[in-house]
């Protein structure tokens, strides 16, 4: 007895923290709402009383849906106050009479405008002690069934939500999702409380319902209840209504219960109570409790807004619900579940989840698929394009560079009439040496190294043009940008003196390599320093000057520029001169610059003018380091 009596004590300790909390919790919110309005208004007092304990799930859900109803249709200034009795579990007229007295004493002098009961015992204890504790106020409940309040005659300004509870329903839904059903259990506790809702379930079920036999659990342990579901014969129906208190006495909250039965069954757990799901419920006809408690905030909204006239009952929406991880673990079929069905803890197959994303991605699969073969066909096609054009490149440079070797025919004549002149000269010169007596070997040897020498300045031209004259060569080669430089100068002398035209020459390091062709390098320098020298046709000689330049810039290129004092180019015309058949010269065909560039480019290189010139033209040709 006097461990009864410390529960008790403990439990109304918990509920009466936990009623301070929410009331502390609620006052808070909706003083915070109180100071956007602007003027004075008179306080609401409300008053909320739950029937159970305040960590009651269902209680929980009631709280939320208050909550969320309160906020959009309560007064600002409101103070909310609210009180756990616990009855369920503690229901000795003695301790109501404790706690009529408390809440007497604790609310003395104070009026209310509103109060709310949450289930049949806390409207019960409203209606027998408003008077003494509310002032009279009108009262709105909720979590009540018909049954429960059909014989009371209630006032008129008791006003409220009812909730089915159907078990009727929630068999039914049980029956279609287990069709060959040969038996039905149905399991209430030992507290008053779970004893009326087995009267409740006998008058709907009775003892055989659609054909099926009906037994009745009661009054047993916890053990006990747990070992019949443990035990229940396959195609059972197992319902679990409440269990506050089992036959040894032991105080639950129903949902703990039914998740304790329903963790060990052999077979499916219904219930008509939504707070059971999660806990171990598969299927029910039932509405939430959320929603009980959404729909007496906004009844209690009109209360005090002074409007009296709502029904005096109105019913929760219901309508089954289903627990897809229960479905799934007892194999039932979901083709069986009713299609107005809200079904929670849905885990579809991956196919059923994401079927639009797969489809998406498949018809993006098979789109890159399509694309990538067109993409590769494409290819192919572009590097045997590129392949022939590359050809056809090379041909043309080819071109380019025997016509201006026929343009250069007579220099180049020159250049090695020079050397053969000399070396016939010394030939002669030797042979009269030969008939003197006596011989002077000293200068037969200067003769004949003159010979050597000359013999070499003309295979040096002949070498030259012979590289300048092979077709097709592609290769790359480490190679020094200096020495492609003065090389074709040497090519270019006899041109140059013909044209009375000087070349300065400035090389910034002795050895500047690069990755390069030799032949096709001196065609892009050959090209550039013919168009100089074109450029500056009408200046007097003293004038016609070719600067060319190489060095190393900061980022480790290499520059070789050509620089000439003409007539310049005009600022618009300088991007088209690039172009093929662009030329500022009238006998000109206007391909040079272009296989000049394209030649550049082959080799990651670049050839542009420099904009900063303001007298003749500066051609940069930009080449990377080796």
């Amino acid at each position: 007895m006097g461990s009864n009596r410390a529960k008790s004590v403990k439990y109304q300790a918990i509920g009466l923290a936990c009623a301070l909390f929410l009331a502390v919790s609620l006052t808070a919110f909706v003083a915070k709402q109180a100071v956007a309005q602007v003027g004075p208004h008179p306080v609401s007092r409300v008053l909320l009383i739950y029937e159970n304990e305040s960590t009651l799930t269902a209680a929980v859900e009631v709280a939320q849906g208050l909550r969320a109803s309160m906020s959009k249709a309560m007064p600002a200034d409101i103070e909310i106050y609210s009180e756990y009795l616990d009855t369920v579990r503690f229901p000795s007229p003695a301790n109501v009479a404790r706690l009529t007295d408390y809440l007497t004493s604790k609310y003395q002098g104070m009026t209310f405008d509103v109060i709310l009961t949450i289930g049949p015992g806390a409207l019960k204890f409203a209606l027998d002690h408003r008077t003494a504790i509310g002032g009279g106020a009108p009262i709105v409940f909720g979590a009540v069934t018909d049954n429960s309040i059909r014989n009371n005659n209630l006032p008129a300004d008791v006003k409220g939500v009812v909730s089915h509870f159907d078990v009727g329903k929630t068999i039914g839904l049980a029956l279609t999702l287990q069709p060959d059903t040969k038996q039905i259990v149905v399991v209430t506790g030992s507290s008053a409380f779970d004893k009326s809702w087995q009267v409740s379930a006998r008058a709907t079920l009775r003892d055989a319902y659609s054909g099926v036999p009906v037994t009745y659990l009661s009054n047993l342990p916890i053990k006990g209840f747990m070992d019949a579901a443990r035990n229940a014969a396959d195609q059972t129906i197992f319902l679990v209504l409440t269990i506050f208190e089992d036959a040894d006495g032991r105080k639950f909250i129903p949902r703990d219960a039914a998740g304790k039965i329903a963790a060990v069954a052999r077979v499916p757990v219904y219930s008509v109570y939504s707070s059971y799901f999660g806990a171990g419920a598969t299927a029910g006809y039932v509405g939430t409790f959320q929603a009980v408690g959404e729909q007496m905030g906004s009844l209690a909204a009109r209360v005090l807004k002074g409007d009296l006239n709502a029904s005096q009952t109105s019913f929760v929406g219901d309508g089954p619900l289903v627990d897809w991880l229960q479905v799934r673990h007892f194999g039932i079929d979901p083709e069986r579940i009713p299609r107005n069905a809200e079904i929670v803890n849905f885990q579809p197959s991956v196919w059923e989840r994401y079927r639009p994303q797969i489809l998406a991605i498949l018809a993006v699969i098979v789109l890159q698929t399509a694309t990538i073969v067109a993409l590769f066909f494409e290819r192919r096609r572009k590097v045997r394009l590129q392949a022939e054009l590359n050809l056809e490149r090379l041909e043309l440079a080819y071109i380019s560079r025997t016509a201006q070797l026929g343009e250069l025919s007579g220099a180049l004549a020159h250049e090695l009439n020079q050397p053969l002149t000399s070396i016939l000269a010394n030939a002669e010169s030797g042979r009269r040496l030969l008939d003197s007596d006596p011989l002077d070997s000293g200068e037969l040897r200067e003769i004949l190294g003159d010979i050597v020498l000359d013999n070499r300045r003309a295979s040096t031209v002949i070498i030259q043009l012979r590289r300048l004259m092979i077709r097709g060569e592609t290769s790359l080669a480490s190679m020094d940008l200096n020495h492609a430089a003065t090389t074709t100068l040497a090519l270019l002398r006899s041109e140059l003196l013909a044209r009375q035209t000087q070349v300065d020459l400035a090389l910034d390091l002795p050895d500047v390599r690069i990755q390069g062709n030799l032949p096709q390098l001196q065609q892009v320098i050959l090209n550039l320093v013919l168009n100089a020298a074109d450029a500056m046709r009408h200046l007097p000689p003293a004038k016609r000057i070719i600067a060319i330049e190489t060095r190393k810039r900061e980022n480790g290129t290499l520059e070789l520029t050509v620089t000439d004092l003409g007539v310049g180019i005009a600022p618009e015309r300088v991007a088209d001169l690039f172009k093929p058949f662009v030329s500022t010269k009238k006998a000109s065909l206007g391909l040079g610059l272009a296989i000049c560039k394209s030649i550049v480019q082959a080799h990651g290189g670049n050839l542009r003018f420099d904009d900063s010139v303001r007298q003749g033209a500066r051609v940069i040709l930009t080449l990377p380091a080796a």
